[in-house]
């Protein structure tokens, strides 16, 4: 494993690309001026010629992306490596339902105890029991499926980072260039989501400690504006940490190190690559759900704890993983990729090691 930044990718090339330099001239794209364009082409600044299009050897033109070729390029690698991408989906799904089955079945006396339409009726004994019961299914369901949605994203990132090159990859493949990293891959989820706890909970705290002490008007004042403060920062947070796990997966980076850099390449693009990630993760959420309705209604019938609902909730589950997962995760390494193109000339290490494929 290699703590250096810059390191490139497996399987992308030996050597990175010199650092990208900004200001100083009209570059400011990091492509070359017009000018630069037709003296290239043998011609005076003048005479300027456009360049030609940028290679695509896999699923992405080797140069920096429009949002529609971010979104077209994550449904191609799916198209591209359909036996991989969904095999891994699937087996993200299949595992978190089947967890969910078991938990609810070894628990299904405790919860079918529980009214749905008069809580009130239960004892205080039976309620804390209740509330333990299925607050214990809730943690260890979540629990369970955010280590497999790490698996599998890690194993889609892969899959992603070899198609931009055109070379395909197969389930092992996949899984062997993600096994080493999988610890590394969780320790980074984990720092994520409590750098983002903390800065949604400490602007919160003023407002819940003055509550508490029972001055009710100033307490609900800091909360309101605590809470706008939370948003704020969490977004923030949320938005400059997205890169975390494609750096860790395609650059091989400890958790800290990946932290950093995603906060570096995000850097002056953050509204962007908030509104792409999130543009991705609203259409697959959306399709997803679609597909997995019938099974959601089912679910959901006559209000009531039953074997039927639980299998429906779990198969509706399932569905809208094998749907979402392959698209999100594919939009947010396109996303790193791009900004790698933008900000470090990557173009040219991708092509390299296309090139080296053929």
């Amino acid at each position: 494993m290699s703590d250096d930044p810059q390191a490139p990718p497996p399987g992308w090339s030996d050597d990175q690309p010199p650092p990208y330099r900004a200001g100083g001239s009209s570059d400011a794209d990091g492509w070359g001026s017009a000018a630069d364009s037709g003296r290239a082409a043998g011609g005076s600044g003048s005479a300027w010629s456009p360049p030609p299009p940028a290679p695509k050897p896999g699923v992405i033109p080797l140069r920096p992306l429009g949002v529609g070729e971010i979104m077209a390029g994550a449904i191609d690698y799916v198209r591209r490596e359909p036996r991989t991408v969904i095999a891994v989906a699937a087996m993200v799904g299949v595992v978190a339902a089947f967890v969910q089955l078991i938990l609810v079945a070894t628990t299904s006396s405790e919860l079918a105890a529980i009214p749905t339409e008069d809580p009130s009726q239960l004892e205080p004994e039976q309620l804390v029991g209740a509330v333990v019961t299925v607050v214990t299914v809730a943690v260890v369901t979540s629990a369970v499926a955010g280590v497999l949605q790490i698996f599998g994203t890690g194993m889609l990132t892969h899959v992603m980072g070899r198609a931009v090159v055109g070379r395909s990859t197969s389930i092992a493949e996949a899984w062997e260039l993600v096994r080493p990293q999988l610890l590394r891959l969780i320790g980074a989820t984990i720092l994520v989501g409590l750098a983002v706890a903390l800065v949604v909970i400490v602007p919160l705290a003023p407002g819940v400690a003055v509550l508490s002490g029972g001055m009710l008007e100033l307490g609900g004042v800091l909360l309101f504006f605590g809470a706008i403060a939370a948003v704020v920062l969490g977004l923030w947070v949320t938005f400059g940490l997205i890169l975390t796990t494609p750096v860790v997966a395609l650059e091989d980076s400890n958790p800290i190190v990946a932290m950093k850099r995603s906060w570096r390449l995000v850097k002056g693009a953050f509204w962007r690559t908030l509104g792409i990630v999130l543009l991705g993760s609203i259409v697959a959420q959306a399709v997803g759900s679609i597909a997995a309705s019938p099974f959601t209604l089912l679910g959901g019938a006559g209000g009531e704890i039953t074997t039927w609902s639980v299998f429906g909730l779990a198969i509706a589950g399932m569905i809208t993983t094998l749907v979402a997962l392959p698209f999100v995760a594919g939009v947010t390494a396109l996303v790193y990729i791009d900004r790698r193109i933008r900000t470090e000339n990557l173009a040219p290490v991708l092509q390299a090691a296309a090139d080296r494929r053929d």
